[in-house]
Order: C-alpha cells, then structure tokens, then sequence
C-alpha cells in the first residue's frame, strides 16, 4: 500500500536529500511547491527525509526556510554554498546512513503516486546501478571539447537514485568550484552515467508509468522534452518551461536535445536556431 512514511523509521534503507539552496531564485515558492508535491503524492515505500540546507545570505532567511519543513519528520543537514548542488549531495552522503539515495534538486517537483518506489524497484534489479527521472542526448562540446559528441547519454542530476557509497565513490574524483565541474560530472567525458556503465551496470529513466527505459528508449519515453512529458515521474524548472514554450519551440527543443533519435524528427528548421541559442545560453 501506497504511504507517505518520510522519516518513519531510523532503520529505512532508503533516503531522500532535497536540496534547499537559499540562493535560488525564487527559493521559497520552490520549496513550497516540492512540499506540496511531497505531500500530495505517496511515496509507496518507507524513507528517511534528508534536507540539505545550503546558500542562505542570514540566519533569519535560513530559519524561515526550516520553518517550510515544521510539518514532516526531517533531518537537516547544513552546507555552504561553495561546491554547487552535486558538491553538496557528496557532503551529505557522509551523513546518512540509508544505501540507497534519492537525490532532488530545489527545483523538484513530484508528478506521481508510488514515485519513490518506481524508483527503488529498478534500483533493486540486477545489474542497475543508476536511475533517475529524466535523461539527456545533449552535448556542452561547442562550449568545451572535453564533452563527449553527441548523442551524450546521460541521466539529468536534477532528480536521480544511487547507492549511497558508489556516489560518494564517483563524486569524490571531482571538484565543483564553477558550474563547468558540476556539468562534467554530469555528462563530461568522466560523467556519473559513463562510470556506472563503464562497471558493466544499466542506468534508466524511469517514467510515471513506472517503467524503466535504457537510453536506446530515452527519445520514446514521453519523458523529458518529448512525447508531451505526459510520462514525467519528477518535473523540475526546465521540465516546466518546456511546458510554457510554443509548439513549434517544443519541437524545435526536443530535436535539439534527441537530434535524429527523436521520433519523426526531420531536418532543422533554420528560423529556430537563433531561438535554440537563447535558451541554451
């Protein structure tokens, strides 16, 4: 049966850390949106609810944010905010003792009933040691040459689940002093994704229908940028202004993050590059 059981139990083998970062634009209406989400929707398994609390400019604007929290069991955790979001999540892995980590960016935003058990359930299988909610094509080579061409698989760190010692394993080889750090680990030449798959392990999206897709299915998964996002497990603010845009953007946005992969993808039309750099920039 379906529950919300955020910090039932001390001996849960599962963790959610939610990053609440004070210098987030908009920090409040986020965090509010990710608890409204987190109490609407069942998780459908037991878990121990971290909360990283990392960027806040005072005291007072930090205890505010605490104060969003009264009304769920908790455990807070407290970071600066030299080392971006990823820098954080390897701070709190060495103070949780759950193995298996759900990880959500302060953007996040749950879509679905049983969403932290769809994610724990392909966790589980053999031979997986990666999922997450959305994942990506793209490639930042245009930006810097050490990005692999594309298609660059790799799963987006804005909602993802792992093996608490295995992150810590990966994480620890980077630094995160500029944001380029935190986007090589998440899908340069050394990513997350490479070195999960590089053990010989499986990473997959896993969508609100509770299906897990490896990255040959990612630009059919009705996930992310594509397919409407109907089948969105955690939506996030890119995931949300994808929603806003026009169709015509939409279309032009999904070819270029799955590029020929996408279903019925055609030619580039020449009128939305211009466009595509603005969003990107």
């Amino acid at each position: 049966m379906a529950s919300n059981a955020f910090g039932k139990t001390q001996h849960s083998r599962v963790a959610v850390c939610y990053l609440a970062r004070g210098a987030e634009p908009g920090w409040e209406e986020a965090i509010g949106r990710f608890m409204g989400s987190l109490q609407r929707h069942a998780a459908g398994c037991e878990f121990n609810l971290h909360v990283i609390f990392k960027g806040f400019p005072s005291a007072a604007e930090r205890e505010g944010a605490m104060s969003l929290f009264a009304s769920v069991q908790h455990n807070a955790i407290f970071t600066d905010d030299k080392s971006f979001d990823i820098g954080a999540y390897a701070e709190a892995a060495t103070q949780i003792a759950e193995q298996k980590v759900c990880f959500l960016n302060t953007n996040s935003e749950i879509l679905c009933g049983d969403w932290l058990v769809k994610l724990v359930s392909h966790l589980d299988r053999p031979g997986v040691g990666l999922v997450g909610a959305t994942g990506s094509y793209e490639s930042l080579r245009d930006s810097d040459p050490r990005f692999p061409k594309f298609p660059n698989m790799h799963i987006r760190s804005n909602a993802f689940m792992i093996d608490r010692d295995v992150f810590a394993t990966i994480a620890g080889q980077f630094t995160f002093t500029d944001k380029l750090d935190a986007f090589l680990f998440e899908s340069g030449p050394n990513s997350m994704t490479r070195q999960i798959r590089s053990r010989g392990l499986e990473v997959l999206v896993v969508g609100r229908n509770g299906q897990g897709y490896p990255p040959r299915s990612w630009p059919r998964s009705d996930t992310f940028r594509q397919g409407g996002q109907a089948n969105l497990l955690i939506g996030d603010n890119q995931t949300r202004h994808f929603d806003t845009l026009p169709l015509a953007e939409q279309r032009a946005l999904g070819r270029w993050t799955w590029g020929r992969f996408l279903p019925g993808s055609g030619g580039w039309p020449l009128r939305y590059v211009s466009r595509l750099r603005e969003l990107f920039r």
